[in-house]
């Protein structure tokens, strides 16, 4: 085997690779030998079955191309290491030359490179970080939350008040930005109101002096964010009929409460409130340090020289158009495009802001990835167990349970190496850049992404799908594309 540079064009390569007469006609007497034992045809033994039959049952072409497949997959690795290349993808078969008798056979092969990304000196970038104080107001509300929480229901036959418990049934109605009914719940849903802490305030006039038995209808005018944008207003309409309604019995503050909420002895309210502001101190100092680390890396990759690569803005692009779709259907329970009328926002726009989305992901992906490999980080198996039980504490999950999530299969088990290898390479960031405490964050700037509208061609995604990938799994860069 040889192969010939052939061209550069951004981060996408092209090379010819050719195979002598001799390595190729090797491999295709392994195919047509491995196709006798596997095939089934009538009147012939498995094993026995002549070439020509085979030839003319499965189709020269057919065979020729798994014959190249095969010496691809052997040769692959060999031709990247040759040419220094990391690739994003799989390589895939760009063209191939005739198969002639006696003579070499080529293959020109297209790759998409791990783009060069050229980090800013990190020591020259400030970051803001929030200084987190609990107030004890905050505390104060807490507790009382941890009453709500744990309080009793108990009815009552007196019309609905300010203090009131109200059980409801409800059909929603879902109106668009036009008037017109978009959707309805398909059978009545029950809810339970709590008068003092609603939600949303057009309840309050509909309900009060209402009884058990009693219908109402509320009209709730929304304006729904959607990725922070401003939508036209629209509509949902709450058919309701009042079950039921009670009152709140709150709990005492006793030791018995107190171990209830927070799972171990304390003995006073004193104590009490002292554990629940250190637990609120260490969640709000937690959530300062992921908004530092979110600010640094787009600090970072702002000021990083690098091309984001169409094809993995195009394959982060479809990731996030399936999780609105499958939250469409969980959580609203609608199709998507139905969603999208109900908040007045037209599919062509929609995709618009979820290419910006995806290109600022991929991009700060890069980022994160090569000040990994600048520094060094090594992933070993210790690492991911830390990671694992450190996230099973955090968030309360079992974790015999995690470890088999995220050991179950290989896909899984590179998706958590990926994201261990991630938070090491932001952690190390944090130790490089200048942290700055503050009393109160900056506003980000909101700069408009031009390049987005560039890396998303159609004729750049047409051409990175239809492409034939050469079955071998290459070494990738995981990280950047998961």
């Amino acid at each position: 085997m040889k192969s010939e540079f052939i061209i550069q064009e951004k981060n996408r390569i092209e090379i010819k690779v050719e195979f002598e007469a001799s390595e190729f006609n090797a491999e295709l007497n392994k195919v047509i030998s491995s196709i006798s034992e596997r095939a089934k045809i009538p009147g012939f033994r498995k094993g026995h079955v002549p070439r020509k039959t085979i030839e003319m049952r499965f189709g020269k072409s057919a065979i020729h191309e798994e014959t190249i497949e095969n010496l691809l997959n052997s040769n692959i690795s060999e031709v990247l290491k040759d040419y220094d290349i990391e690739p994003l993808f799989p390589p895939s078969v760009k063209s191939r030359g005739a198969v002639v008798d006696g003579m070499p056979v080529s293959v020109n092969l297209s790759i998409e490179a791990r783009p060069e990304v050229k980090l800013p000196e990190l020591s020259d970038i400030e970051v803001e970080r929030l200084i987190t104080v609990v107030e004890d107001a905050a505390v104060g509300n807490m507790v009382e939350n941890m009453r709500k929480s744990q309080a009793r229901f108990e009815a009552v036959e007196s019309p609905v008040q300010d203090d009131s418990v109200v059980s409801i049934e409800f059909i929603m109605i879902n109106i668009g930005a036009d008037g017109e009914e978009v959707s309805r719940s398909k059978k009545a849903e029950m809810a339970t109101l709590y008068m003092q802490e609603l939600p949303m305030e057009e309840f309050r006039e509909p309900l009060l002096g209402k009884s058990a038995g009693e219908s109402a209808v509320v009209t709730v005018e929304s304006r729904i964010d959607v990725n922070n944008l401003n939508v036209p207003r629209t509509s949902t309409r709450y058919e309701l009929k009042i079950v039921e309604v009670g009152k709140r019995i709150l709990p005492e503050l006793t030791p018995e409460f107190f171990k209830l909420c927070m799972g171990f002895e304390c003995e006073t309210e004193e104590k009490f409130r002292d554990a629940i502001a250190e637990r609120m101190l260490k969640k709000l100092q937690d959530d300062a340090e992921a908004d530092a680390e979110s600010r640094a890396v787009n600090i970072v990759a702002e000021k990083s020289d690098l091309e984001v690569p169409a094809s993995l803005v195009y394959h982060e692009m479809q990731k996030l158009k399936a999780f609105d779709e499958r939250d469409a259907k969980e959580r609203h329970k609608m199709e998507f495009k139905e969603l999208l009328k109900l908040r007045g926002m037209e599919y062509e726009e929609y995709e618009k802001h979820v290419m910006t989305r995806a290109w600022i992901i991929v991009r700060n992906s890069l980022v994160i990835d090569e000040i990994g490999r600048k520094y060094e980080i090594k992933i070993e198996p210790q690492h991911l167990d830390e990671w694992i039980k450190d996230t099973a504490e955090k968030e309360g999950h079992d974790l015999e349970l995690l470890k088999k999530a995220y050991y179950k299969d290989k896909e899984s088990a590179n998706l958590l190496v990926d994201r261990v290898f991630s938070d090491k390479a932001i952690k190390l960031l944090m130790e490089k850049v200048i942290i700055k405490d503050v009393t109160e964050l900056t506003p980000p700037e909101t700069t408009e992404t031009t390049e987005t509208t560039e890396t998303t061609e159609t004729t750049e995604t047409t051409e990175i799908t239809e492409t034939t990938e050469i079955t071998e799994t290459t070494e990738t860069t995981e990280n950047v594309s998961s």
